[in-house]
């Protein structure tokens, strides 16, 4: 949300913003686009942004080179559960934390909880 609400950005939201502008590839879990629909409908709502604004916005993020990972196989269900216990996560953010740890690249979040489940499986955190 950073990257649509001006009040939250932040040095690492800027980078990853500035990556996506030159072309690099973002990888996302599939839930991502769910939850940033949300966030957005949510931010309208709320009146931190308006209508239009969320528009341009959501346009803008179909100019990215976003790589989206598709949905877990039902097989990954326990490992995936067991991800998340093991560090307290939710389903969501053990998503993120899985995809970083599969494709060995860092993760760019501002959650404690998720930063903290990543330093401990060494993960690279990409700066707040």
């Amino acid at each position: 949300m950073p990257w649509c609400c001006e009040d939250e950005t932040t040095r690492g939201s800027e980078e990853t913003f500035d990556w996506a502008i030159r072309g690099s590839e973002l990888h996302i879990p599939s839930l991502w686009l769910w939850e940033i629909m949300n966030v957005v409908s949510v931010t309208v709502k709320r009146q931190r942004i308006t209508a239009d604004r969320a528009k341009d916005f959501l346009v803008q993020l179909g100019t990215f080179n976003f790589q989206i990972d598709p949905p877990p196989s039902v097989k990954d269900l326990p490992r995936l559960q067991l991800l998340a216990e093991s560090h307290k996560l939710t389903a969501y953010d053990a998503a993120y934390l899985d995809l970083a740890m599969r494709l060995s690249l860092p993760i760019a979040t501002g959650d404690g909880d998720l930063r903290k489940a990543a330093a401990a499986e060494s993960v690279e955190l990409l700066a707040q």
